[in-house]
């Protein structure tokens, strides 16, 4: 009787396990959940609009910083040349800008919405579920704490997942929180109204969670083998699209340069150059 006992209860706590793992949900459990975390609060927070302004700005505004000066520099030497509008505002010039614009400001909020900004309150939040989980025993542990997480931004009034799985969690306290500190610099980063702080360490309190959090989170760091081989996948796709983001932001860079300078040698060129005709006009017009 006992024996049976004995297995009813554990069966009875696998069932209680895994009722509790599938309450437990994140974005990255669904399909295109992830997918949706990224979109969600690009599409829903208006950020899409903010983007395409800008985009559209830069189309326009290219044309005019380097066609405009140039045509006007070739119609002032060559008469025989007819600048028409479409030469300067090129359909074809202004729709690559657009995108390169676009592909930009994009790839850039993915950047910023990976990283997580995370607001005081949360990091709190976070540090202490890291204190006081049992990360050794749990095989969920970081999923746990990530989706406590959500919760309690969701609560606080934030529509969007702070976190999309587990290894996001825990790839996020190993960077923002760990490295900081194994590193001697203590810049543990977070936002306050929409401020960001760097004084987090500095706060006792803090300080004392920040220290509990890390203590458990080294007792256990050697168990999650598994954890931290999905983790390092995505660190790697993480450096990756990191280096993307680096060459692209560069290229623009260098773009805007180009132009630039090319607006800054033809538009004195274009002055000088009706200056001199003007001059020259005056002298040589009969008295």
């Amino acid at each position: 009787m006992s024996m049976i006992s004995d297995e009813s209860e554990m069966d009875l706590e696998k069932c209680v396990q895994t009722c509790e793992e599938e309450e437990i949900e994140l974005p990255a459990d669904s399909s295109g959940g992830k997918l949706m975390y990224f979109l969600a609060p690009y599409f829903f927070g208006k950020t899409w609009i903010c983007d395409i302004s800008l985009s559209l700005l830069g189309a326009i505004m290219s044309p005019s910083l380097v066609r405009l000066p140039y045509f006007s520099l070739c119609d002032f030497y060559d008469d025989q040349l007819e600048t028409k509008l479409s030469d300067v505002f090129s359909p074809l010039w202004m729709i690559i800008h657009y995108f390169l614009f676009f592909i930009m400001l994009f790839v850039n909020f993915i950047h910023h919405r990976k990283k997580v900004n995370i607001e005081k309150k949360a990091l709190q939040k976070l540090l202490k579920e890291v204190a006081e989980i049992d990360l050794t025993e749990d095989p969920v542990a970081w999923k746990r704490i990530a989706f406590k997480v959500n919760q309690f931004c969701e609560e606080g009034g934030n529509h969007y997942s702070l976190f999309y799985s587990g290894e996001h969690c825990m790839r996020f306290f190993v960077r923002e929180i760990v490295k900081p500190i194994e590193r001697q610099t203590y810049d543990i980063r977070c936002y306050c109204e929409g401020e960001m702080y760097r004084n987090f360490w500095k706060n006792p309190p803090n300080k004392v969670l920040v220290e509990r959090a890390l203590a458990n989170y080294n007792k256990s760091v050697g168990n999650f083998d598994e954890l931290s081989h999905k983790a390092e996948k995505e660190e790697c796709r993480d450096v990756i699209f990191e280096k993307f983001r680096n060459i692209f932001n560069t290229s623009m860079l260098y773009l805007g340069a180009i132009e630039s300078a090319s607006f800054m040698i033809m538009t004195p060129a274009y002055i000088i150059s009706m200056i001199a005709w003007a001059i020259f006009n005056s002298f040589s017009a009969p008295h």
